[in-house]
């Protein structure tokens, strides 16, 4: 069963920064309504940009209402999932005390790292960080897609809003 999680992505270029060799570009994530979202994640590098498709779903927007959608899986071996015109990839999440870090398929850590204490009940229960113990491992599949214009209403602070919440 997949968990879905709706986030307005607000382009922040003060947010931009270059740890090592990976560059990241920044962005502000706010839920529907306009508050914040509480979470650590502020930038993402180039995987992370093609995984949710900002480049293609911001096409020259500042903000963009994007789903983003977690299939937990029973192990890495699983079938990948595939959804027609999304991109899915395949990751780890691995708990060490209140943290989850995001491990690529082979393993290699990635700078997405959430936190049990900082981030919302929400944003923990759609990763599935709130469901790990110490030292646990959840192996799932990620993608995203952008929530269509013409099931959107302008408010009255000029962003988009849902006429009607998708369910999954």
């Amino acid at each position: 069963m997949s968990r879905t999680l709706r986030v307005l992505f607000r382009r922040d270029a003060s947010k931009d920064r270059r740890d090592s060799q990976v560059e990241f570009e920044g962005y502000q994530l706010y839920w529907p309504d306009g508050r914040p979202v509480a979470v650590g994640l502020d930038a993402f590098c180039r995987y992370g940009q093609r995984l949710f498709g900002l480049g293609r779903h911001m096409a020259n927007c500042r903000e963009r209402l994007l789903d983003l959608i977690c299939f937990p899986l029973s192990g890495r071996e699983d079938h990948l999932t595939r959804l027609t015109g999304l991109r899915v990839r395949r990751f780890m999440l691995k708990r060490e005390g209140p943290q989850g870090r995001v491990h690529f398929i082979d393993g290699t850590p990635t700078a997405a790292v959430f936190e049990i204490g900082r981030d919302e009940k929400r944003v923990l229960d759609w990763i599935g960080l709130s469901f790990l113990h110490e030292g646990d491992e959840q192996w799932f599949d990620l993608t995203a897609r952008a929530v269509e214009t013409a099931a959107m209403t302008p408010s009255p602070r000029g962003r988009l809003q849902p006429r009607m919440a998708a369910s999954y």
